[in-house]
């Protein structure tokens, strides 16, 4: 079969369509059919068939893209899994270094909490627990720390009466006296010491009396109660002057 080629006329843009053998009776002359003009066919000729190739190839490319794409959009659809887990890990990632940091963040303030505990709060514990402001401190770290708030301590809230001195042989001394909790809680036996005078302003000073040495038959971590009454007795040495007047003075 002989092939088939197109051109079209310069003067009157008309197409034709023309066989290989009509081109080679005029060597590529021919007349316009509609303007009647003539022409050289092969400045514009186009073969039928390699278009008809070309269209086909377009059309077998444009088919294999549109194939390609489905495909890919069909594996898409098939692994949804994969596609929200790896848009996830970004936000998987901040979280664990939140939770890196904040436990991070617990640590440092436990140790600081134990460093303050153990540089300050523990020494000065018994000081600490008479002060309204820290003791609420101290009371929540030995909530922490397992241990025992020290107790309240007002030795200004004891009351002393009945108080006597009877002089012994020797220069010895024996008091007894009753000493009140006027404090409307319970605090630790304080000491305690005497103090004695003569006429001339003289005056002797006893050391300072534990309550291990004046109660030393009670357990000497024992609290007094509040607007508790205990009597307490003790003895002492003094020189040989003769006092005549007497005072008992509670010791912080």
């Amino acid at each position: 079969m002989s092939e088939t080629f197109l051109t079209n006329c310069p003067h009157c843009k008309s197409v034709f369509k023309l066989r290989k053998e009509h081109l080679e009776m005029a060597e590529g002359h021919v007349r316009c059919g509609s303007c009647q003009s003539l022409f050289l066919a092969t400045d514009s000729l186009v073969s039928m068939e390699k278009e008809t190739q070309k269209a086909s190839m377009a059309d077998n490319v444009e088919e294999a893209s549109d194939n390609m794409m489905s495909e890919a959009l069909a594996d898409i659809a098939e692994a949804p899994e994969l596609a929200v887990q790896e848009a996830a890990t970004p936000s998987n990632i901040n979280k664990s270094n939140l939770i890196k940091n904040s436990l991070y963040i617990a640590l440092a303030a436990v140790l600081l909490i134990s460093l303050f505990w153990y540089f300050y709060l523990w020494p000065n514990r018994i000081k600490l627990a008479q002060d309204a402001s820290w003791r609420p401190v101290l009371t929540a770290s030995c909530s922490l720390f397992g241990c025992q708030v020290p107790p309240l301590q007002r030795p200004d809230l004891f009351v002393v009466s009945g108080i006597e001195v009877s002089p012994k042989v020797q220069g010895q001394q024996e008091v007894s006296l009753l000493l009140k909790n006027t404090a409307d809680f319970a605090q630790p036996f304080p000491k305690v010491r005497v103090v004695l005078s003569d006429i001339k302003g003289g005056q002797f000073t006893t050391p300072d009396f534990t309550p291990a040495e004046y109660l030393p038959e009670v357990n000497h971590n024992t609290l007094i109660q509040a607007n508790q009454t205990v009597q307490i007795g003790f003895s002492f040495l003094s020189d040989d002057k003769i006092y005549s007047g007497y005072q008992v003075q509670i010791v912080e």
